[in-house]
């Protein structure tokens, strides 16, 4: 079961995409900021299995912790560097996983987009965006639906 990672501090759009994902059969996380997914992410086994970050379970896949298989985030809301930077230090720590980001047009949009700009930053998508063609598009990336639709 792939595994998507979503950043978002709009609570609506990440409970929306959340829930499409689920009911698409992904495993699905998702946070406020990359610093409470670090967190949850990175918390030891032995600590339990729910995150201090509003009770969000951390169920383990087989073989050991939620690793996912892309990150989406949603830039458009965040009002800071430290905040971008905290994302690209997140995205770091999970090897091969490429990044998408929604952002906002304009300059401060842009700005965060130049930070983020490296091997992992995979595709870009401005707002307002297509919220089905998102949800297919991550199918096709994370090689879910198309064998298990048939």
């Amino acid at each position: 079961m792939p595994g998507v990672l979503i950043i978002s501090r709009d609570w609506q759009s990440r409970a929306l995409l959340r829930a499409q994902l689920i009911e698409e059969g992904c495993d699905v996380r998702s946070f406020v900021s990359a610093e409470d997914a670090r967190m949850a992410l990175s918390r030891p086994e032995d600590e339990g299995r729910k995150s201090k970050v509003k009770n969000q379970k951390l169920e383990i896949k087989s073989g050991g912790r939620f690793s996912p298989d892309l990150v989406i985030a949603d830039i458009s809301a965040v009002s800071d560097r430290a905040e971008v930077a905290q994302l690209v230090a997140l995205v770091r720590r999970l090897p091969a996983v490429p990044l998408w980001v929604i952002a906002s047009r304009g300059k401060e949009g842009e700005e965060w987009i130049e930070m983020l700009q490296g091997p992992r930053l995979e595709k870009v998508m401005l707002k307002p965006i297509d919220g089905g063609a998102l949800i297919e598009q991550i199918k096709r990336r994370v090689g879910w639906g198309v064998a298990n639709s048939e």
